[in-house]
C-alpha cells in the first residue's frame, strides 16, 4: 500500500517505525505493509533501513518483492541463530536431504537384492526338471551328467567275459607246454645219476 503522506493516509511499516511521513515515492511501502510491522522491524534490526533501501534499489523492479522477502527471511534466521543465521537452516536442510538420499539408496539396494533372490529361487525351482529330462535323453554307453560311464549292455558284457576266459585258458596251456619242455622228468634224472656212479666206480684196466 502506497503512503500518500496526506491527511488520513496510512504510512507503511517502515515509515511508521521510523516515525516519518510516508511519501508517495517511498521505497518501502510496496513491500512492507503496515499490517505486518514485525517484518520491517526484523529487517531494520539486522540490516538497517538505509542498507535495505540501497539493496532494494540495486535490483530490478520486478525482483524487488522477492528481494524484500529474502531480507525478511534472513533477518528472522539471524535473530533465531545469531551465529549461523540462515546458513544454519540451509545446513540442516542439506543434512536432511543427504539422510533421505542415503535412505533411498538403501531401499533401492534392498529392492534389487529381493529381485535377485526371486530370480535365483525361480532358477533353482526349474533346474531339477531340466536335469531329469537331460538324463533321460542320454543313450546307453555314454557318460551321464556326473561324468561316470554308463553300464554297457548285457550282450557286450557277456562277450567281454567269454573273451577274457578264452584268453586265460590259452595262457595256461602255453605255460604248461613250456614247463614240460624245459623241466626234466624224475625218471630221467635218476637214470642219469646212476650212469654217472657206474662210470666213477668202474675198475681201471
Amino acid at each position: 500500500m502506497l503512503g500518500s503522506g496526506g491527511q488520513g493516509s496510512t504510512p507503511c511499516a517502515a515509515c511508521k517505525l521510523l516515525r516519518r511521513r510516508c511519501a508517495q515515492e517511498c521505497p518501502f511501502s510496496p513491500y512492507f505493509s503496515p499490517h505486518e510491522p514485525q517484518k520491517f522491524a526484523c529487517v531494520h534490526k539486522i540490516f538497517g533501513a538505509s542498507n535495505v533501501s540501497k539493496m532494494l534499489m540495486e535490483v530490478p523492479e520486478n525482483q524487488r518483492a522477492d528481494a524484500a522477502s529474502s531480507l525478511v527471511y534472513e533477518a528472522n534466521a539471524r535473530i533465531r541463530d545469531p551465529v549461523y543465521g540462515c546458513m544454519g537452516a540451509i545446513s540442516a536442510l542439506q543434512q536432511q536431504a543427504q539422510a533421505l538420499q542415503a535412505e533411498l539408496n538403501a531401499v533401492r539396494q534392498e529392492i534389487t537384492r529381493y529381485r535377485q533372490h526371486e530370480i535365483t529361487a525361480a532358477a533353482e525351482d526349474s533346474a531339477p526338471a531340466v536335469t531329469t529330462s537331460a538324463i533321460s535323453q542320454v543313450p546307453p554307453g555314454y557318460q551321464d551328467q556326473r561324468g561316470a560311464s554308463a553300464a554297457p549292455p548285457a550282450s557286450e558284457a557277456n562277450t567281454g567275459a567269454n573273451t577274457a576266459r578264452s584268453s586265460k585258458q590259452v595262457t595256461v596251456a602255453k605255460s604248461e607246454a613250456y614247463t614240460s619242455s624245459t623241466v626234466p622228468s624224475p625218471s630221467s634224472t635218476v637214470a642219469t645219476s646212476e650212469s654217472k656212479d657206474r662210470s666213477y666206480w668202474s675198475p681201471i684196466s
